[in-house]
C-alpha cells in the first residue's frame, strides 16, 4: 500500500494547487514513447503523476524507468527524487486500474523508416551484464588473448555502449593508430603478484599476474555480482565491426554470455518482423526501400550472431561484416 503521507499531499496537490501543475516527461527502458504527465509527487521507489485529461493518479516504479534520459530531461524532478534516495522499502505494484491507464503499455508504433530504426537503436540500449568473470587468464590462454588487451576490450564496450555520434568509434581508432605510430615511451612495468593455482595432482604453485589485471578483475566481479549492465547491443556491434585486436575480447565475451545474446536476439528479431509488417503497409511505401534494405541487415545479423555460441572457436569475418552494416544505418546519437 502506498503510505498515507503521500496520499495526502498527492491529494493537496489536486484540489489545492490545480492551475500551478508541474510538469514531467517519462519514458520506459526499452520503449521510445516519451509521454507528459502532471507531476503529484515521489517516494524513493515510486513516482505518482497523472495524465492532463484523466483524474486518475498513476504510480510508476522508478525501476521500471529509463533513469538516463528522465535524468537529463528533468532536473527538477531528479533533484528532488536524490534527495529522497534511502535503502528502498516494500513494493507497490501497478493495480489493474492503473494498468489499463497505462500510456506505455501501447508501443510507439513504427510509421516510417525513420521511426522505425529509431525504435529499434533504442531497444537494443537495454542493459547487458557481460560474461561472468571467472579464471579469466585461463579464458585468455584458451583463446592466446594477453589478459591486458581483454581489459581493454572490456572498457571499450563500455564506452563503445554510450550513443554518441557514428564517428566516434572511428576517430577512437584513427587514434589509437596514431599513438602507435609515435615512439614508446619506457616506462616502470608495475610489479607482478603470486597467485597460489592448484594443479592437477593438488599441489599448489604460484603465478605471476598483472596488479592492473587483478584490480580490474575484481572490480568486475562486484559489477556481475551486484547485477550491474554497463553495457548494450549497441555496444556489441560497434566492437565487432572493428573486428580485429578490438573485437576479439569483446567476441570473447559474447560467446560466454548467454543472457546477451538472447537479449539482442530478441529485440532483432522483433525488429525485423516489425519492419517487415510495415514495409507492406500504404502509409509506408515512400519508405519502403530503406525498410527493407534495413530488415535485411537486421536478419544477416541475426543469423551471425545466432552462430556464436561458447564453442565457436574463430571470430569470422562475416559477423565483422554483418555488424557493420546494422550498425551504419542507426541513427546513433
Amino acid at each position: 500500500m502506498l503510505p498515507v503521507r503521500l496520499l495526502i499531499v498527492a491529494l493537496l496537490c489536486l484540489t489545492c494547487h490545480p492551475a500551478l501543475a508541474e510538469t514531467v516527461q517519462l519514458r520506459k527502458a526499452g520503449n521510445a514513447t516519451v509521454v507528459t504527465f502532471e507531476y503529484i509527487t515521489q517516494d524513493e521507489t515510486t513516482i505518482m503523476v497523472k495524465l492532463a485529461d484523466k483524474d486518475a493518479i498513476i504510480s510508476y516504479k522508478w525501476e521500471d524507468l529509463d533513469l538516463d534520459w528522465i535524468k537529463k530531461n528533468n532536473p527538477k524532478i531528479w533533484a528532488e527524487r536524490e534527495l529522497l534516495m534511502a535503502p528502498p522499502g516494500e513494493e507497490k505494484k501497478m493495480s489493474k486500474k492503473d494498468a489499463e491507464l497505462d500510456p506505455f503499455a501501447v508501443e510507439m508504433t513504427a510509421v516510417d523508416y525513420k521511426t522505425l530504426v529509431k525504435n529499434c537503436t533504442i531497444a537494443l540500449q537495454e542493459g547487458l551484464k557481460g560474461m561472468p568473470i571467472e579464471k579469466i587468464e585461463i579464458v585468455c590462454k584458451e583463446f592466446q588473448l594477453e589478459e591486458a588487451l581483454f581489459w581493454a576490450g572490456y572498457e571499450d564496450l563500455k564506452k563503445a555502449s554510450k550513443i554518441a555520434s557514428k564517428t566516434e568509434v572511428v576517430a577512437k581508432v584513427e587514434t589509437t593508430m596514431e599513438e602507435k605510430e609515435k615512439p614508446e615511451k619506457t616506462a616502470k612495468p608495475r610489479k607482478t603478484v603470486a597467485v597460489a593455482a592448484k594443479t592437477k595432482g593438488g599441489e599448489t604453485k604460484a603465478s605471476s599476474r598483472n596488479p592492473d589485471n587483478l584490480e580490474k578483475e575484481t572490480a568486475a566481479k562486484k559489477d556481475f555480482a551486484e547485477d550491474a549492465k554497463p553495457f548494450n547491443a549497441i555496444g556489441y556491434l560497434r566492437m565487432l565491426a572493428e573486428g580485429g585486436t578490438k573485437g576479439k575480447p569483446v567476441w570473447m565475451m559474447l560467446r560466454r554470455s548467454s543472457e546477451d545474446r538472447k537479449t539482442i536476439l530478441t529485440a532483432m528479431r522483433k525488429y525485423e518482423t516489425i519492419a517487415g509488417e510495415l514495409a507492406e503497409k500504404p502509409e509506408a511505401k515512400a519508405s519502403k526501400g530503406e525498410i527493407l534494405v534495413f530488415k535485411k541487415a537486421l536478419g544477416v545479423a541475426i543469423e551471425s550472431i545466432e552462430k556464436v555460441s561458447r564453442d565457436t572457436s574463430t571470430l569470422e569475418a562475416r559477423l565483422q561484416s554483418d555488424c557493420r552494416t546494422l550498425i551504419n544505418q542507426l541513427p546513433l546519437r
